[in-house]
């Protein structure tokens, strides 16, 4: 561990720097319960990002601690060291799997933390951090749990590509039909029972290691299959990301609270659909989707079925919200009307990465102009295919 002198920003704050997950975990695991956070910042799901990690892989993690005088823990940063080029880099941990980045606060904390303040305190952070030149901070939400993100407000921040929720309420059938119309639900009635021709419909999540491993196993060749039919690199092949989903899946599931939930729509025996997703025990907040592409089976809409069941469980298990993460796409919409701004930030803690910031702004103005432009997203994504993982599982 490491400790930087107080911060000038706010009165008197310390910040200490965890490089070993252990260290904190008590007091992170203890923090989780009163502060505001997304699922994401579990220690569970950090912790099995990072135990995925092998020698050689990019990003350490770097926890920073942030307490007051009195020593009380009033923010977390789970964080993860990185380089692109000679730049060193923080972000927050679990790279894009995490569809919601941010630290967690005490609430009464962050909704005191002016953006000036919050500025001074992530340069202290990344002093403190000894060797950062650059914070790159994607994902971010700019509201959570009804508290204002301190970071999201912040100089050299602009907006990255949403996220798509929906409020849950306790009666599953009004919101089912606030959300699907009469003539749609009788549409998926019928592709239910042809689904049913393939055996019993039934969505079941995962509950021992076993049942999670053949939910994943099917899930990374239905994503292979359809990523590769769309010419469309495959992120999901990467060792290091079937590890850590492999991971995140075991990690908690003896307690009944896996750091990544594993669901499966079942067409008798086989897996028609598979969804993972982390929750915080408030929130259901999905990480990857995937159909069967059995053209047959793929008829009957298998994903599509998968989150309205997905949805209905939620409001019958006491969760209040769901989300389908980042990325715009109809049956998201369709399911989760509300859209959550995302907001991306980047800051230069050191002369190299003040140098460095406009070529960094005109890079991300770039990816953002593709994603807006049909033809240049389908040309960015074919030669991503190319260049990509394309290995199987």
């Amino acid at each position: 561990m490491t400790s930087a002198a107080d911060s000038p920003g706010k009165a008197a704050l310390r910040l200490d720097v965890h490089r070993d997950l252990s260290a904190v975990e008590t007091a992170w695991r203890s923090f989780e319960r009163v502060s505001v956070h997304s699922p994401y910042q579990r220690f569970d799901w950090v912790a099995a990002w990072f135990a995925a990690r092998r020698p050689g892989d990019r990003g350490e993690p770097a926890i920073v601690a942030v307490s007051d005088p009195a020593g009380s823990l009033q923010a977390l940063l789970p964080l993860e060291l990185d380089r692109s080029g000679p730049l060193r880099l923080a972000r927050f941990a679990g790279g894009k799997h995490a569809n919601t980045q941010m630290g967690l606060y005490r609430a009464e904390f962050a909704a005191a933390l002016a953006p000036h303040e919050a500025r001074e305190l992530l340069i202290e952070a990344g002093r403190a951090l000894g060797v950062i030149d650059l914070f790159v901070l994607i994902n971010q939400p700019r509201d959570c749990n009804g508290i204002t993100n301190p970071l999201a407000a912040l100089p050299g921040s602009r907006e990255a590509s949403p996220a798509f929720a929906v409020d849950l309420h306790p009666d599953a059938d009004a919101l089912d039909r606030r959300l699907i119309g009469r003539e749609s639900r009788k549409k998926l009635t019928k592709k239910r029972r042809w689904l049913e021709e393939f055996g019993p419909v039934v969505l079941r999540r995962a509950e021992t290691e076993a049942e999670a491993e053949t939910v994943l196993d099917a899930f990374f060749r239905q994503k292979a299959q359809r990523l590769d039919a769309l010419g469309i690199a495959n992120p999901f092949a990467l060792p290091r990301t079937q590890r850590f989903l492999r991971e995140a899946a075991r990690s908690g599931l003896d307690r009944g609270t896996p750091a990544l939930e594993i669901w499966a729509l079942w067409a008798g025996d086989r897996v028609a659909a598979a969804f993972g997703g982390c929750s915080d025990g408030h929130r259901l907040s999905g990480t990857f989707i995937s159909f069967e592409p059995d053209p047959v089976m793929m008829r009957s809409s298998p994903g599509e079925l998968l989150v309205r069941d997905l949805v209905r469980a939620s409001c019958q298990r006491g969760l209040t919200s769901f989300d389908l993460g980042i990325g715009d796409e109809g049956y998201k919409r369709h399911y989760c009307p509300q859209v959550e701004p995302r907001i991306e930030t980047v800051l230069a803690v050191t002369l190299a990465g003040q140098i460095a910031l406009p070529v960094l702004d005109g890079i991300r103005g770039l990816k953002n102009y593709v994603k807006t432009d049909p033809r240049l997203l389908r040309l960015a994504r074919r030669v991503t295919w190319h260049l990509g993982p394309r290995t199987r599982p």
